[in-house]
């Protein structure tokens, strides 16, 4: 399932559903095999965990990264994945991206001052990278 704001086309995402219609994980699961929801589903909206639970079917599994993850239901088991600093991870993508092994699409660029706006495009999932130039 894709999740889209634009409704912009993007292959592979049947049905593209709005996070910000609170139907959508009825939505999903009137789209899943047999309306029981999807198997496994990830959040990253904060506030967004226990809609998204309501999107999994029993006994599927729930991933957020919010650091408020729901209380397990219907026997899904939820992981609240903590994400950590890794300096040699980073390096090695770093030089992999000036070598051209990796691409980035950077929709905007914008002043260090905008570092709001840009946070908030980010979690509202508009698609692209956002520099900010100091």
């Amino acid at each position: 399932f894709g999740v889209d704001y634009t409704y912009e086309d993007y292959s592979g995402a049947d049905p593209v559903l709005d996070y910000h219609d609170p139907e959508w994980p009825i939505q999903v699961r009137e789209a899943s095999p047999n309306r029981r929801g999807v198997g496994a589903a990830v959040n990253a909206a904060p506030g967004g965990e226990a809609l998204a639970l309501q999107a999994v079917a029993d006994g599927g599994r729930l991933a957020t990264i919010t650091g408020d993850p729901p209380a397990p239901e219907r026997g899904v088991a939820v992981s609240d994945v903590y994400v950590r600093a890794d300096g040699a991870t980073l390096a090695a993508l770093a030089t992999a991206l000036e070598q051209g092994l990796l691409s980035v699409h950077v929709a905007e660029r914008l002043p260090l001052t905008d570092a709001a706006a840009a946070l908030d495009g980010a979690v509202s999932g508009r698609p692209g990278a956002v520099v900010l130039v100091p």
